[in-house]
């Protein structure tokens, strides 16, 4: 069988211990002395269970009360195929630098811990380490019996440490060394009687989450599924630790980790052959999941896997078989009890089965029928009937449990990332199915790249991925995958529309501002002028202050507006037609090349197209008396009467004494077309 070892508490013991017989796994506690909560035990643990670690005899009865320490030193520990660790407790308590458990430590020494002052000055003084004012403390609080001189000879041993993230990283890496396949769990990250979480809690499961990630080790988080049932039917403690498992929740944690690991690593294993795995593994789990009526589950799992390996045909054809016989009685059973008035309980039951069956369209019926509609179902059960809808490849009833989900509760991140997938991958324009609101819920438990996917599949512009909450960081991370992936303009775009949201005219802050420089820098070192200028008028819009980009923005100007002069002096007229792209892509004007290639073109005796370019300089240079003259110039030869009329006044009222020749040739234009009126 797949054999499991959990380290830590009654929270990854009670699902591996009550789900062997339903999941087909062997529970291995070998040299295991009972339950550890912090990363420094956990080491300690996996140590002892190999045998590289022996714990002195006075220490024991505070770090294990169910073992015997010569017994279970004489035991042996066969490696298993999982071990399941949980790091729940930033608290390293220590003896001469053996962790022992702070439970035990409590109970042995109720006296003594009694006092809630002088417990509280104790810790101080274990956690600072110095050992002559702990003395001294234990002189003055517990001396007054031989038995409390001889109790504080133990407790002035005792050290008190909290995880840091170094401690912590290197605690993880130990584990990785010492187990083979290791999956981490935190604690559950629950609320108080007032809504909120427990600070310290909420924080260390962060830095868990996060290490092992680094690491690059399986991380399970049981608070996503605890959301799902709805705290009270998830923890049966509320009103004391918040920290211990109702069975029910305790068998749905198992359900995770036999889809999330032991499912997966067990097949894996099979395709891997020529091996035992079938026969050892996958059979007993098959068995124990058709017994337990999860005929989706297995059917779904022997047909992914019997395409690569023949062995597991026989078992799948079996299992069809069953399933079908199964499935056959259920529908029989419901049909009878369809007139029923089902209560909820009842109608929640029924509809896990048929979930459980691969009976996914009787399952949505049964949902359907509830009094409040299939939103009204329990948010736990419409997600695993989702998930296993998903598994057996059954899109459309997948689809429809999980956005039940997402429109009954916004913040489960399951229904949210299941809805998304099954979105992306079957190319399903969720948004028409969605409120606002639902859909941006379903976009905050996406990465990135899905996220703008699934944006860009429902025709929604990328900056639907912006609100005016997102943090800073979303912003800079959303803009640098746009920038990279789709061009510095999608993601100027994203950083100005943020901005617009902010009610600000300028960005300040020092990540966002590092990230416009780099654009800067990427803009000027395009290969084309084309390049350059694009680039940084998109920086431009997404800050039209940035100081960067208007400073090379300028320079890119001056340096337009001298190869124009070059090649107008130069009599190059397609260099001056080749620079257009450049001025038009400005954000400035650029009447001096129109002016330019309008002298040109008269010069080679293109008339018409000399007045086009003329008077779209004029009306940048209004004032510019040398403009109006070629127009003047142009519209005569062109013999265009009333432009030349028209453009001759405008020369006549803009000339002056030093201009006195070009009024009179004006006025002699005046004067040839009166003449010929």
């Amino acid at each position: 069988m797949f054999k499991v070892t959990p380290i830590g508490s009654c929270r990854i013991t009670g699902p591996l211990r009550h789900g062997q017989s339903n999941y087909g796994i062997q529970l291995n506690q070998g040299r295991c002395y009972g339950y550890c909560h912090s990363p420094a035990e956990a080491v300690q643990m996996a140590r002892f269970m190999r045998g590289d670690l022996t714990i002195p005899g006075d220490i024991w009865p505070l770090v294990s009360r169910s073992h015997d320490l010569s017994t279970i030193s004489a035991s042996e520990h066969t490696m298993s195929d999982l071990y399941v660790v949980e790091l729940a407790s930033a608290k390293e308590v220590t003896i001469d630098g053996v962790c022992i458990q702070l439970n035990y430590l409590n109970s042995v020494y109720a006296d003594f811990f009694s006092d809630a002052g002088r417990a509280q000055e104790f810790w101080t003084c274990a956690e600072a380490g110095d050992e002559g004012a702990m003395l001294n403390f234990l002189d003055r609080h517990w001396a007054d019996t031989e038995q409390q001189r001889a109790q504080a000879a133990t407790l002035g041993r005792i050290r008190l440490k909290f995880v840091t993230r170094r401690s912590l990283r290197r605690n993880i890496k130990r584990l990785k060394r010492n187990l083979p396949d290791i999956l981490f769990v935190s604690h559950i990250d629950a609320r108080k009687p007032d809504g909120r979480t427990i600070g310290s809690r909420s924080d260390f499961i962060k830095l868990v989450g996060e290490e092992v990630r680094r690491a690059g080790c399986k991380f399970y988080n049981p608070t996503d599924l605890m959301e799902e049932f709805g705290q009270s039917a998830a923890i049966e403690d509320e009103s004391t630790g918040l920290a211990h498992f109702t069975r029910a929740f305790s068998d749905a944690v198992m359900d995770d980790w036999m889809r999330q690991v032991i499912a997966p690593k067990t097949d894996k294993a099979v395709q891997a052959g020529p091996n035992d795995a079938v026969e050892q593994q996958l059979k007993p789990q098959i068995e124990a999941a058709c017994r337990d009526g999860r005929y989706a589950d297995a059917s779904a799992r022997l047909a992914m896997i019997s395409p690569v390996t023949d062995c597991v045909t026989p078992l799948l054809d079996d299992t069809m078989q069953r399933r079908d016989e199964a499935q056959k009685r259920f529908i029989e059973k419901t049909l009878a009890e369809a007139g029923q008035d089902l209560d909820e309980a009842e109608r929640n039951d029924l509809i896990l089965a048929a979930g459980a069956l691969g009976l996914f369209e009787t399952a949505l019926d049964l949902a359907s029928q509830a009094r409040g509609g299939l939103k009204s179902i329990q948010a736990s059960t419409l997600i695993r009937v989702g998930l296993q809808a998903k598994g057996a490849r059954d899109t459309d009833n997948a689809f429809e449990f999980f956005l039940a989900a997402v429109c009954r509760n916004l913040k489960l991140t399951r229904a949210g990332s299941g809805l998304a997938a099954l979105a992306i991958n079957e190319e399903i324009n969720v948004l028409a199915d969605l409120k606002p609101e639902q859909f941006a819920s379903v976009l905050e438990h996406l990465e990135l790249p899905e996220r703008l996917r699934l944006l860009q599949l429902n025709g929604t512009s990328f900056t639907a991925a912006i609100t005016k909450s997102s943090t800073v960081e979303d912003v800079a991370e959303i803009a640098s995958y746009l920038a990279v992936h789709h061009g510095i303009g999608l993601g100027a775009e994203a950083l100005a529309f943020w901005r617009d949201l902010q009610g600000i005219d300028r960005i300040t802050d020092a990540g966002l501002v590092s990230l416009l420089d780099q654009w800067v820098e990427n803009a000027l070192a395009a290969a084309e002028p084309i390049g350059r200028i694009q680039g940084l008028n998109a920086v431009l819009h997404a800050d039209p202050r940035h100081a960067g980009a208007r400073n090379a923005a300028r320079d890119t100007r001056h340096d337009l507006a001298l190869r124009i002069r070059a090649a107008g002096k130069a009599g190059d007229i397609d260099a001056l037609d080749a620079l257009t792209l450049e001025a038009d892509a400005l954000n400035s004007d650029m009447p001096e090349l129109d002016l330019w290639r309008a002298r040109l073109r008269y010069g080679l005796g293109e008339y018409g197209a000399a007045l086009e370019l003329g008077q779209s300089a004029a009306a940048a240079l209004p004032e510019t008396l040398n403009v109006w003259v070629l127009l003047m110039r142009a519209a005569t030869k062109a013999k265009d009467a009333a432009k030349a009329t028209e453009f001759a006044h405008k020369v006549i009222d803009l000339t002056c004494l030093e201009t006195e020749k070009l009024k009179s040739e004006a006025e002699a234009v005046l004067q040839c077309h009166l003449a010929r009126a």
